[in-house]
């Protein structure tokens, strides 16, 4: 699984930020999922689209 940097460094009123382990993460519709598996099935996190601006890996 990679290390994914969301909004890492943003000081942005009204955006989320941390920093997840995922193998994949998709936008769906509104929002950035990130799965646990290749497959696409099993969730880690779910964030509203509007509340990201940078997603960076931090280590594979």
């Amino acid at each position: 699984m990679a290390k994914y940097a969301i909004n890492e460094g943003l000081t942005v009123p009204g955006t989320y930020s941390d920093t997840i382990e995922a193998a994949k993460y998709r936008q769906e519709g509104e929002y950035f999922v990130f799965y646990a598996d290749g497959s696409f099935t099993k969730k880690v996190l779910t964030v509203d689209a509007a509340l990201i601006k940078t997603i960076r890996i931090v280590d594979r």
